[in-house]
């Protein structure tokens, strides 16, 4: 399970950073790991690069 914050909370590209970049790279440096949740609460937009 991932919770992002900073810039990625709120924004509406994270699934694609999730499932393309940090979850691929993850799977390939670790093939045991099954995939990868995000638990981010995206509607906090506190510290969203974007609001």
């Amino acid at each position: 399970m991932l919770a992002f914050g900073g810039g990625c909370q709120g924004c509406a590209a994270v699934d694609l950073t999730l499932k393309e970049g940090v979850e691929r790279t993850l799977m390939e440096r670790i093939p045991e790991l099954g995939g990868i949740r995000d638990v981010t609460d995206h509607t906090d937009t506190t510290n969203a690069y974007y609001r």
